[in-house]
């Protein structure tokens, strides 16, 4: 039963680090596409920088909890079918 629990656990923080990883980019590229950041005004843009930041990290961090469940629900339903590949 232990290395089900270590494969289920090494799949719960591969989906975890994936689904945050790709959640932060997709989020700071959606910002950056929709709005409109103003280059010449120095305070505008670090707002406009600011407020992408902000919104990739919240979005990136839903994507670590989706990500986690994801790789759990892998986790178990994989496990019990890789130990029926080790004969011996």
């Amino acid at each position: 039963m232990a290395t089900y629990g270590n494969w289920i656990e090494k799949s719960t923080r591969n989906g975890a680090l994936l689904g945050g990883v790709v959640g932060f980019f997709y989020a700071a590229y959606i910002m950056a596409a929709t709005l409109a950041i103003d280059w010449t005004d120095l305070l505008r843009t670090i707002a406009s920088v600011g407020a992408v930041l902000v919104f990739a990290v919240i979005l990136g961090s839903l994507c670590i909890a989706i990500g986690g469940l994801a790789g759990l629900v892998l986790g178990v339903v994989a496990s019990p079918l890789r130990a029926l590949t080790r004969k011996g």
